[in-house]
C-alpha cells in the first residue's frame, strides 16, 4: 500500500454518502456501519487545483480528500501524504539552488520587484512561499532560486529595502559573512 489511508469513502449508489474512519470499523460492535458514518467530509472538484486540496487539507481535520465529478459522483480520493508528494514532484522543489528568506513591510511586497531584483542578478526566482507574520503585520517569502551562490542578490535586495532573515543552501554566503565578522574583530582588537 503506497498511500496509508485510514480515512475511507462511504457511497450509496455512487455518490459521496460520507467518510468511516478504518480503526472505527474494525473496533466497532455494530453490524453495520450506518451509525459510524460521518456525513461530513472534505472534497472537491475533478478539475481543482492542488492548492485547493491543500486549502481544504488545512482548514479540516481530514486526512483525505474526496473528489467528485460534475454530478456530485465519486471519482477518487487524494490523501495528505499523495498531496505532499505532489509538491516534492515540482521544479521549485526538486531542482537545487539557494533559498532566501525574507521579510518586508506589506504594503513594500511585489512579486514582480522581488523577480526583477533577482533576474537582475543574473539568476532565476523558481518559487515563492508566503507567509504573515501575525505579530507585525509583515510579509516573510521564501525564495528558491536556481543558483546556490545568493550574496549579489541578498545584497541587492537589502539596497532594495528587503531584510533577508535566513539563507540555505548558500554555503559560500554564510563562509564570506564568517571571514568578514573574523575580519572586523580583529580589527576592532588593533
Amino acid at each position: 500500500m503506497d498511500h496509508l489511508c485510514f480515512e475511507l469513502p462511504v457511497l450509496r449508489k455512487d455518490i459521496l454518502y460520507g467518510t468511516i474512519q478504518l480503526d472505527e470499523c474494525i473496533h466497532s460492535e455494530e453490524e453495520t456501519i450506518e451509525t459510524l458514518v460521518d456525513s461530513g467530509f472534505a472534497s472537491v472538484g475533478g478539475n481543482s487545483h492542488l492548492f485547493d486540496v491543500l486549502h481544504i487539507f488545512n482548514e479540516s481535520k481530514a486526512n483525505v480528500c474526496c473528489v467528485l465529478n460534475d454530478d456530485l459522483k465519486w471519482v477518487g480520493i487524494i490523501t495528505k501524504t499523495a498531496a505532499i508528494e505532489a509538491l516534492g514532484q515540482s521544479l521549485t522543489v526538486n531542482q537545487g539552488g539557494a533559498i532566501l528568506l525574507v521579510e518586508m513591510a506589506s504594503y513594500q511586497y511585489s512579486s514582480s520587484e522581488l523577480a526583477r531584483l533577482i533576474e537582475g542578478e543574473g539568476a532565476q526566482l523558481l518559487g515563492m512561499w508566503l507567509n504573515n507574520v501575525a505579530e507585525s503585520g509583515r510579509i516573510q517569502a521564501s525564495l528558491k532560486l536556481n543558483i546556490k551562490n545568493a550574496e549579489r542578490i541578498i545584497n541587492s535586495l537589502h539596497r532594495h529595502g528587503y531584510e533577508t532573515i535566513a539563507s540555505f543552501g548558500d554555503e559560500d554566503y554564510q563562509e564570506n559573512v564568517e571571514n568578514r565578522f573574523q575580519s572586523l574583530m580583529k580589527y576592532i582588537d588593533l
